[in-house]
């Protein structure tokens, strides 16, 4: 019998489609988008996502977010922001169908998955070490990791810091895991590709990185209320961040440190003047490659923050209209926590959310494919549990 066959013998439909929705993850952009652009498509199709949509509460201010910024992106002819406000679209069908139809085994198989997955991701990343070394002149592996983009890993995520804030949400993915299950072999397992992937991490050169999962891991073993080993993990940080005070030549690319901040605050200061200018509703997404020249902004594409460019884009009317919709999702989160029972699945969400609000005080790596929709469908998951749909 067919692994296929065998899948559908099991699953439904449905799950099928949430799986599949996972296993598009596995692939580099340029396949990954049109795997899941073919199932928006059978969706809207099939009035699945119809379906999905009413019968998610508060999902009507998601349309009205959306097209709010569609429309001002017409407006300000940011046809870049036009196309974005589609995928972001596309991202949200996705969310919400999945957020009818996700299990708590289907939840359990897909962040399984995605642990699997992270080994080949790995795996890739370190042949691409070696292709850079090879291109470099070093005949030798060494873990120096470079300054230049084009001479650091990215694995299949097109981007190092986009790779890096993949391999955040997978260490807490495994924190979750292993508090989770009682099977030896099976935390041996976790552990192990969890070190793989603190390993790659640090390969990547994302220096932020290294702040947001050391914040994320001690939040989430405080929600998770194990103050044991959280006392234990704090003080294996404390210990690394000794390392580095002693040895900064060690940190990652600790030659740019001053350079690049330097950069961010240029960045950040076009983006301040253009708030300035259109506070309300921005100018659609990626607001920052249309200003960047007129306030003197640096040569990128955001502006490397998740507090700025929200707002540079959306303006702050347009990013109110969430609020129902979060708040909503925030009590239902409450509602979890207050009954104690899924408090590792809570601890996960939070964690997730602080990998967020750390790593985007110097980058905005969540306005990426893998990056945002992994962290939708986290954040979107509670409904796997009864009362909370």
């Amino acid at each position: 019998m067919s692994v296929f066959h065998q899948l559908k013998e099991k699953y439904s439909r449905d799950q099928l489609l949430i799986i599949l929705i996972f296993v598009s993850m596995f692939f580099p952009f340029y396949i990954c988008c049109p795997i899941l652009i073919i199932e928006f498509i059978y969706l809207l199709y099939t009035k699945k996502a119809v379906s999905a949509f009413q019968n998610t509460p508060k999902v009507i201010f998601i349309f009205i977010f959306l097209g709010i910024s569609a429309l001002v992106s017409l407006i300000y002819q940011n046809w870049v922001g036009v196309g974005t406000v589609a995928a972001l679209f596309i991202a949200a069908t996705l969310m919400v169908y999945y957020r009818q139809h996700i299990t708590v085994d289907i939840f359990e198989l897909v962040l399984d998955m995605l642990v699997v997955f992270s080994i080949f991701w790995a795996i890739y990343g370190l042949y691409e070490q070696i292709q850079i070394l090879q291109r470099l002149g070093v005949d030798h592996f060494t873990l120096k990791v470079y300054s230049r983009r084009e001479n650091r890993l990215n694995s299949v995520f097109f981007n190092a810091n986009y790779y890096a804030m993949m391999i955040e949400f997978l260490i807490m993915t495994i924190f979750y895991k292993v508090m989770t299950t009682k099977n030896i072999k099976k935390i041996i397992f976790y552990i192990l590709v969890g070190l793989l992937n603190l390993f790659m991490l640090y390969m990547t050169g994302c220096r932020t990185a290294l702040i947001a999962i050391a914040g994320a891991m001690v939040i989430f073993l405080i929600v998770n209320r194990n103050y044991k080993i959280c006392a234990v993990i704090g003080t294996g940080l404390l210990a690394i961040l000794a390392f580095f005070i002693v040895n900064p030549e060690k940190f990652p690319r600790i030659e740019r440190i001053v350079s690049n901040f330097d950069v961010r605050m240029k960045i950040w200061k076009c983006a301040i003047e253009g708030i300035k200018h259109h506070p309300l509703f921005g100018q659609g997404p990626f607001t920052y490659v249309m200003i960047r020249d007129i306030y003197n902004g640096h040569l990128t594409q955001h502006a490397h923050s998740v507090y700025l460019d929200p707002i540079l884009s959306f303006g702050f009317v347009g990013l109110s209209t969430l609020i129902p919709y979060v708040v909503d999702n925030c009590q239902r989160l409450w509602q979890l926590f207050k009954e104690k029972e899924h408090k590792s699945y809570v601890a996960l969400v939070i964690s997730f959310i602080v990998v967020v609000l750390l790593h985007g005080i110097f980058d905005y790596t969540i306005l990426w494919i893998h990056t945002l929709l992994f962290f939708l469908l986290v954040l979107s998951s509670f409904s796997m549990f009864k009362n909370t749909h």
